[in-house]
């Protein structure tokens, strides 16, 4: 399949976003896949509890009497390396200790590459601006996502950024390819046939070759009709910027060949889909997503179930990634809109709360290691902004050192940090 069928058919299923908007290719716009370091970010939606994962506490009272920040003992706090993990809380029943999502489990098998920052303050206990904070670095609106900032110099790609919900604001410095369904890509790949899922049944077709081949010949002479008669400067770049990209040879079998036989559902089908693209050489950053931790009520119970599916998810995205041979290129970042309340509320949840974390894994970054701290009331603590030890003369960590320290590591433009400026201190965060 050529570039310009991709597209004719991704704008069919309502899959493709909208081409940036540039009057022409800015420096940061001119970089070649083959020597990208590849970026995926993982959003836990609805505000995870770093107290149930990375940052435990236990059930110790707490001096204002709201009551523990968990549910489990102290004692049950365990270790993997440097890094410390939550129990279960006391009556939930764990998953199989076999299964990739069990606590001991994922940290053992997984702390000498995760590095976790903990102590993260967003300022803010809104989802939407939660949200934005933690995967723009800014609370106010207009700022990209850094999975776009990863990648805004491949932005003629077609496929460069794939998002499957959460904040994928790009300020139109790439298009985002939003999927519903890792699956969708068999039908896209197949759009004149009757039953693209059936090998067998494939080739009976919509539309006879002569015919479907008039259709495109017809998209063509309409596609240059619309070029030729723009007058505005930057809806005519725009025109030329679509027919340069509908124009060359991108093959999505070539995507098809790396998706397993039978697509897994959920955020496992969703890091199928973005390895399997980065294998084909199409996309160089992905956005997954999964909910499920605005845990409001029952917290205990939903919290864990919403850990568990995230940690086995991880968990299979690292081994389709050695799969195919991308853990030296591709570094992932997972976090959340903010943190939980550490306490529960009357309906046995927790409310939302400003301190989180993050972990990130693979390439580039060095594992078993802890940044940050909070108290056991679950504040942040300040940190020595060199040594990156609790002192307390330093200073709260918040989303956007994070976002400085993210910058520097992925490499981005001067270019595009001076048109998203951050101004604040540098800590080194992931180096």
């Amino acid at each position: 399949m050529n570039r310009r069928k991709f597209l004719q058919v991704l704008s069919a299923f309502g899959v493709a976003g909208t081409l940036p908007m540039t009057l022409g290719a800015p420096s940061w716009a001119a970089a070649t896949a083959t020597t990208q370091r590849l970026f995926i970010t993982v959003n836990a939606a609805g505000g995870w509890d770093p107290t149930a994962l990375i940052d435990p506490k236990g059930n110790a009272s707490r001096a204002d009497g709201l009551g523990p920040v968990n549910k489990y003992a102290a004692s049950a706090i365990k270790s993997a390396g440097r890094l410390q993990y939550a129990g279960y809380p006391d009556g939930i029943e764990p998953p199989a200790s076999t299964s990739a999502g069990h606590l001991e489990t994922f940290f053992n098998k997984h702390y000498q590459r995760l590095r976790v920052v903990n102590g993260i303050d967003t300022q803010t206990n809104g989802h939407e601006t939660g949200t934005r904070f933690v995967w723009s670095g800014r609370l106010e609106t207009g700022y990209p996502s850094v999975a776009a900032l990863a990648a805004a110099p491949y932005a003629n790609q077609p496929m460069a950024f794939i998002s499957n919900g959460g904040y994928d604001f790009t300020d139109e410095l790439v298009a985002p390819v939003r999927t519903a369904s890792a699956a969708t890509f068999t039908s896209l790949a197949y759009p004149n046939s009757q039953y693209a899922d059936n090998a067998a049944l494939r080739s009976q077709s919509y539309f006879s070759d002569k015919t479907y081949a008039n259709v495109k010949a017809a998209r063509e002479l309409r596609l240059a009709r619309l070029r030729t008669g723009e007058t505005l400067p930057q809806r005519a770049a725009q025109m030329a910027q679509l027919e340069k990209v509908r124009s060359g040879d991108m093959k999505l079998d070539g995507l098809l060949a790396y998706l397993p036989a039978q697509v897994s559902t959920g955020l496992k089908g969703q890091a199928e889909l973005a390895v399997a693209a980065f294998a084909s050489g199409l996309a160089v950053s992905a956005n997954l997503n999964l909910g499920g931790f605005d845990t409001h009520g029952t917290h205990d119970e939903d919290q864990t179930a919403a850990l568990t599916l995230l940690l086995e998810g991880i968990d299979h995205l690292w081994e389709q990634l050695v799969l195919r041979g991308l853990q030296d290129r591709v570094t992932v970042l997972i976090g959340s809109d903010f943190g939980r309340t550490p306490f529960y509320n009357t309906g046995d949840g927790k409310d939302h709360w400003n301190i989180t974390s993050i972990m990130a894994m693979g390439a580039g970054i060095t594992g078993n290691r802890v940044i940050g701290a909070t108290d056991a009331d679950f504040e942040a603590l300040k940190l020595n902004p060199d040594t990156l030890e609790p002192h307390s003369s330093g200073i709260i960590v918040t989303p956007k050192h994070v976002h400085r320290a993210l910058r520097d590591f992925l490499g981005v433009s001067s270019e595009l940090d001076k048109l998203y400026p951050l101004n604040v201190e540098r800590l080194a965060l992931f180096a």
